[in-house]
């Protein structure tokens, strides 16, 4: 029951996401570690709420209208040590009129309810900093800024 109970907030987790919601940041714990592939405006390391909700926001700016698919969601484990598994299919719409389209997984670690850690895994990197760089030159400047890390504010 319990992991049912997971794969389905996670599903509404990432349906939320693609709605531009930040009520994920509430399901994290303050010192939560965040890894994304790159090293462009999305790409590094956090390791702390208040950063992620940053690079969230950041995400939705850089590439506004991004949908998240999910394909599968796998959960292994009980409410005080739960690894989550999400495949998702994602799609956005670029300033040139083009689309961004990549795939990938997130891989979770839940503790006693609140996200301790969750890392990307890309398909395509080459995509994302194809469609960044086509956003940056199409006046969206902050595309092709210094990724957030450390108590980054902008």
């Amino acid at each position: 029951m319990y992991r049912m109970i997971v794969r389905r907030n996670v599903r509404a987790a990432f349906a939320a996401l693609s709605r531009g919601s930040m009520d994920l940041i509430d399901a994290m714990s303050p010192d939560v570690h965040h890894t994304f592939p790159g090293s462009g405006a999305l790409g590094g390391e956090r390791t702390r709420r208040d950063d992620v909700e940053v690079w969230l926001e950041r995400l939705y700016r850089v590439l506004p209208g991004l949908e998240f698919h999910v394909r599968s969601v796998a959960v292994d484990g009980g409410p005080w040590d739960t690894r989550v598994g999400v495949e998702w299919d994602s799609v956005a719409p670029l300033l040139n009129g083009g689309t961004y389209t990549n795939s990938g997984a997130h891989v979770l670690r839940i503790r006693k309810g609140k996200i301790v850690s969750f890392h990307a895994y890309l398909h395509d990197v080459q995509a994302l900093d194809d469609a960044l760089a086509q956003q940056a030159e199409h006046g969206l400047k902050e595309a092709s800024a210094a990724p957030i890390a450390g108590g980054a504010r902008i």
